[in-house]
């Protein structure tokens, strides 16, 4: 695995907790009731192709992705995850012809938010659930994946977010009257800036 996957969110956890200083003796209103978060993520992700209910060879990519939720109680927050990733190189539809595919994501998701009153520092964890479409030389196959999603999330100012996180996401392709698992099993860990309303 590629040791860039790791960098970018170590790199990205020190410079957290070095702006958490600056923004620790401000209220924290992150995670009650009526809040509205609206993120964009960037991550390092290991994707894994599933064929014929075997694994491949991995490969590393750059995800981007928007977020929007909405806190439904304190803590508990439920929201929506759109994001399309280019994979070049992999396909596990036409696995002879394939020169790489276009993934589609729909999630929704439920989260439950770890608020603390004073504290800038939110820990959260994620159920990522929904459809994926995944497209390789004009051929298209779609199914139901789902994940988990944790980290932390923190005030570094007045509605400003920094999200630092690992996933794991099971997104499976499986063409009608199969019984093996076609798809990807997705890793990431990554950083994501947002605010909350």
């Amino acid at each position: 695995m590629n040791r860039h996957l790791f960098t970018a969110p170590v790199v990205a956890v020190f410079f957290t907790f070095l702006s958490v200083s600056t923004c620790s003796s401000q209220e924290v209103f992150f995670g009650k009731a009526g809040t509205v978060e609206i993120a964009g993520s960037v991550s390092f992700s290991s994707i894994t192709p599933v064929t014929h209910g075997r694994t491949g060879e991995a490969t590393t990519l750059l995800s981007l992705g928007p977020e929007i939720g909405y806190f439904v109680a304190d803590g508990f927050e439920i929201g929506f995850n759109p994001g399309v990733s280019l994979i070049p190189g992999v396909s596990v539809i036409t696995p002879s012809e394939g020169e790489g595919l276009t993934i589609m994501q729909l999630f929704a998701y439920p989260a439950y938010v770890v608020h603390t009153e004073g504290s800038p520092v939110a820990p959260f964890l994620q159920v990522p659930i929904g459809y994926t479409a995944m497209t390789s030389n004009d051929v298209t196959q779609s199914g139901f994946s789902w994940g988990v999603k944790g980290g932390l999330k923190v005030t570094v100012a007045s509605h400003v977010l920094i999200t630092i996180y690992g996933q794991y996401l099971a997104m499976t392709f499986n063409p009608e009257g199969t019984t093996e698992r076609y798809g990807f099993n997705f890793l990431s860990f990554g950083v994501g800036v947002g605010g909350f309303l």
